[in-house]
């Protein structure tokens, strides 16, 4: 399986299981799981980049799924579920089941979409992709409506539209952060 392919899935996988924790975890439980998962990651993380007797153990188990940058810097969990806890804290549950969502979903999309057909550039990235990310937004964000999340269905949109937002313009901040940030901001902005 191509490595891109595997960890994709990874992504998809990963933050689908945070959006079944943030909907039926109770809220104390919910907090001390993943801030305590958020914390010792990040503690590893910043240990593995200073110590690097650590990191090259790291790269040896870990370096077939990471980005060429991620070897030298945080990799892209950290940024999902520093994501995650934030969007809990500030936005509520609802709201941020549905911004890991379209992280989990969307990203994804624009990322198979626009490297395979993309050739319109906006912001620097594939016009398609982004495409991609707002419709597949749209697509879980729907999903999870009819599947009794309490959101109105213009929440949905405006979520679907501050996602793609999040995800299409280029920032010194990983797209896993501020994907699903723009989309709670937006939620929370303009309630439907």
């Amino acid at each position: 399986m191509k490595i891109s392919l595997r960890r994709r899935l990874f992504h998809v996988s990963a933050s689908l299981s945070i959006v079944m924790a943030l909907w039926f975890l109770s809220e104390m439980p919910l907090l001390l799981s993943l801030g305590s998962v958020t914390f010792l990651l990040l503690l590893f993380e910043l240990t593995r980049l200073r110590v690097s007797g650590i990191n090259r153990w790291f790269i040896s188990h870990f370096g077939s799924m990471l980005r060429e940058e991620e070897k030298s810097s945080l990799i892209t969990s950290n940024y999902v579920l520093l994501a995650a806890l934030v969007s809990y804290i500030v936005f509520g549950r609802d709201i941020a089941v549905l911004a890991v969502a379209f992280l989990a979903i969307g990203d994804v999309a624009a990322a198979i979409i626009g490297d395979r057909f993309g050739r319109t550039r906006l912001f620097g990235k594939a016009l398609e992709g982004d495409l991609a990310c707002f419709f597949s937004c749209l697509a879980i964000g729907f999903i999870l409506y009819y599947a009794g999340l309490h959101v109105g269905s213009r929440t949905v949109i405006l979520g679907a539209v501050g996602a793609t937002i999040g995800q299409a313009i280029q920032m010194p901040v990983d797209d896993n952060l501020t994907l699903p940030l723009f989309a709670g901001v937006l939620m929370v902005a303009v309630p439907g």
